[in-house]
Parts: C-alpha cells; sequence; structure tokens
C-alpha cells in the first residue's frame, strides 16, 4: 500500500447542475422496475411502501446533508466516516465499492430489459441480447466519465430536464384513472408493506453517490444541502406518482409487473398501442444520465481508495490526468462491472438479488452516515435526532436478514487483507536468509 497523494480534483458543479446531477443519480432502475415488483410483494397497499421509505429517507437525508456541507470530499460516506470513527474508514469504502460493484450494472440491466422488449423482443428468451445492451449502456456512462466532469455534467442538466418533464406527463395523464386503483389486491397485509418497503429502499439510493462529487462542487456548503432537498421533493413527487399509475393501469397479475411496468402503462395511455420505440428511447435516456451519475461518483470512490493508500500503488488509482479525471480509477470500475455483467448473463446471479442486496448495502451506509452524525454532534438535538433515525433503521434493516452476510464479508476484506499481508511480512522477516 502507498501513502496517499496530494491529488485534487477540481470543482466544476454549480447548483442548477447539483440538482440534475443528483435526479439523474437517483431516478433510474428505481423508477423502472421497482413500482411492479412492489405491487407484487405488497399488493394494493404498496404506495404504503413508497411513502414509508419516503418518511424514513427524510431525516436520514437531512443528515446526510448536514455532513456533505461539512465533509465535501471525494471519499464520499466514508470521507464521513473517517472523520467519527477513523478504523472503520477503510471497510467502509470496500463495502460502498462493492455495493456500486452490484447495484450500478443492476440499473443497465433493468435499462436493457425495458428496451429489449420496447422493440417487441422477449428478453426472458434473449438474455444475452439483453446483457449485451446492458453493456453498451453501461459503456455509455464510463465514457462520459472518462471524458471528464465538464462532458458528463452537459450531459446530465440536458438530458435530465428532458426526461422530468416526460414521466411528470406519465404520471399527469394517469391521474384521472386513480379511481381505477384496487387498494384490496392481492390480500394486502402490513408485512406485505413492510417487504415491499424493504424491496423500493433501492429506489430512494443515488444521494450518497452525489456525496463522491461533493469535491467538485463550487459551493458545496450552500450547494450541497440545496441540492439534496430540492431532488428528494422532487423524486419523491415522481415516485409516487408513477407507482400511482402502475396500481391504476397494470393488473396485479400481469407479467409486465415483474420486467416492465412502465412500458405497460404507457401502452395503456396510448390505448393499447405500442409505443415500443418511443418508450425504450425514453428509457434509454433514464438510465444514460442514471448510469452517467453513478459511474461518475464510483469512479470518485476509487480514486479516494487509490489517493488514501488502501490499494496497491502499482494500479494508480488515485492520479489524475490533465484535464483532472481519475481515469486508472474509471478502468478499475469497468473491470469491476464487467465482471457482474457477465455473471448475470450467465444466470450466477440475478437481477432481483443485486437490486436487493445493493439497496441493503445503500440502506448500511446511510446507517454509518447517521452515526457519524450522532458522534460529531454539536448540540443535545442533533444527537437526540440522529439516535431516533439510528432507531428507525435498525428496526428497519431487519426486513434484509441475511443478505447483510454480504455486507459483512466485503466490509472485512481489508481488513483480512491487511493482517495476511503483516503475517506474511513477520513470517519473511523470520526466516533466516542462506549464505
Amino acid at each position: 500500500m502507498s501513502a496517499p497523494n496530494s491529488n485534487a480534483l477540481r470543482p466544476t458543479i454549480g447548483l442548477f447542475g447539483a440538482v440534475t446531477l443528483a435526479i439523474g443519480i437517483v431516478v433510474g432502475a428505481g423508477m423502472l422496475a421497482l413500482p411492479g415488483l412492489v405491487y407484487q410483494q405488497a399488493g394494493g397497499w404498496a404506495l404504503w411502501s413508497w411513502c414509508l421509505d419516503a418518511v424514513i429517507v427524510a431525516p436520514l437525508l437531512v443528515v446526510f446533508a448536514s455532513l456533505g456541507r461539512r465533509f465535501p470530499s471525494a471519499g464520499g460516506v466514508s470521507g464521513f466516516v473517517a472523520e467519527a470513527f477513523p478504523g472503520a474508514a477503510i471497510g467502509t469504502s470496500y463495502l460502498l465499492l462493492g455495493t456500486f460493484a452490484l447495484g450500478i450494472p443492476a440499473i443497465a440491466l433493468t435499462g436493457a430489459t425495458y428496451i429489449v422488449q420496447g422493440f417487441g423482443i422477449d428478453s426472458v428468451t434473449a438474455p444475452m441480447l439483453t446483457a449485451a445492451v446492458g453493456a453498451l449502456l453501461l459503456a455509455t456512462g464510463l465514457l462520459a466519465t472518462w471524458a471528464g466532469a465538464k462532458v458528463a455534467g452537459r450531459l446530465q442538466d440536458i438530458v435530465v430536464m428532458v426526461l422530468v418533464g416526460c414521466l411528470v406527463l406519465v404520471a399527469l395523464g394517469a391521474a384521472p384513472r386513480w379511481e381505477a386503483i384496487n387498494f384490496g389486491a392481492g390480500s394486502p397485509s402490513l408485512s406485505g408493506v413492510w417487504s415491499g418497503a424493504a424491496l423500493a429502499f433501492f429506489a430512494f439510493t443515488g444521494w450518497e453517490m452525489l456525496a463522491f462529487t461533493a469535491e467538485e462542487f463550487k459551493n458545496p456548503k450552500r450547494d450541497f444541502p440545496i441540492a439534496v432537498i430540492l431532488s428528494f421533493l422532487i423524486v419523491t413527487g415522481l415516485y409516487l406518482g408513477i407507482s400511482a399509475a402502475v396500481q391504476a393501469l397494470v393488473p396485479l397479475d400481469s407479467p409486465r409487473l415483474a420486467g416492465a411496468p412502465f412500458l405497460a402503462v404507457v401502452e395503456s395511455l396510448a390505448g393499447g398501442r405500442a409505443p415500443g420505440a418511443a418508450v425504450a428511447v425514453l428509457v434509454t435516456g433514464i438510465i444514460v444520465v442514471n448510469l452517467n451519475g453513478a459511474c461518475w461518483a464510483a469512479s470518485r470512490l476509487l480514486f479516494d481508495i487509490g489517493r488514501r493508500g488502501w490499494a496497491p500503488a502499482s494500479l494508480r488509482l488515485g492520479a489524475v490526468n490533465g484535464s483532472g479525471t481519475p481515469r486508472a480509477a474509471v478502468g478499475g470500475i469497468t473491470l469491476m462491472f464487467g465482471v457482474v455483467l457477465i455473471a448475470q448473463a450467465m444466470g450466477i446471479v440475478s437481477l432481483e438479488t443485486l437490486l436487493m442486496t445493493a439497496g441493503q448495502n445503500f440502506f448500511l451506509l446511510y446507517l454509518a452516515s447517521v452515526a457519524v452524525y450522532v458522534a460529531l454532534g454539536r448540540d443535545a438535538v442533533s444527537r437526540i435526532f440522529g439516535g431516533l433515525a439510528v432507531v428507525g433503521c435498525l428496526v428497519f434493516a431487519k426486513a434484509y436478514g441475511w443478505g447483510l452476510a454480504y455486507a459483512v464479508i466485503v466490509f472485512s476484506i481489508p481488513y483480512l487483507a491487511k493482517g495476511i499481508i503483516r503475517r506474511a511480512q513477520s513470517i519473511s522477516a523470520d526466516t533466516p536468509t542462506g549464505t
């Protein structure tokens, strides 16, 4: 392991760019797939699952916005943890990396499913085609990240404005039919609402990714909390609108719920006609901006790991080029994403498992942020507020069960590796050399 170097990223993001970046990072696979999956899980009470997540996330984002304002860095959540619990920072960074490695390919694969079905091809019988389209979508985000923050930021600003407008039109178009929602569908129960909220939580992740770009904000102390608040209000409204549209227009027994509920909504609004190509274009835009922001954040995390000396120096992950872009780190995340895409295409891991595991890990990282907030609380009120948020997180965490084992394993990897290296060095030092 090398010593941390002084490479720094350049500040290029203003307030408007911060808001569009946040929306683009958060709105993606969650908007496209989860309304249907949550409806299957919670039945007619599915909207309550979304409301529950919004209630749980709101205080967490208050905590998150406060920390992002105080400690802007490419380390994101791991940078927060380093301020209060230095010994846990490296494990948090690796947990974040393991989370991005699953969640970002899942975003690409969800978009690919929509695009393939939008052109009339059954993605169930063409898994390799879906994987190939997912790889192309992911490559687009990676290429924008490789080109640098200015290119990625301009792409984000333009496309996000268009996409939010389109999503609002779809939600409003379905509003006159909300009276058709059957709240008794699927024998709803509180346990179903709880399970649906656990699944839907992935849709409320992304703000922790925004933290990895805070070092590139022109005025992070002012803009970071404003961007978090504005984007949360916009995103929550979009989720509730699209979820209500799914419940109003798509039957609970529809095979589209598990794969392409948004496509089914648009088809219903179009009077049964199948505007597959139009939906495919819209979905492509959503996924491209989502992946653009996600790849941007993931590359900054890997860059920070290298800069702090938490990766082999030979990989040069903490280096930047003349334009301030950490291209070695971009190459590193490209390799990780490729491995996950191949594993999913081979049937080793399912898309739902990727989404659920990534969602639970992001949840744990929010919990870590709250713990930092409590530890660094400036007054009794902030510590009490943070303590209540921790209790809420711990109660909600039981919904994930044994899936938490992945988080424990990934968090432990750097410490185990460090112990093995020290042990090997000790044995080497104790071994007598020949003459």
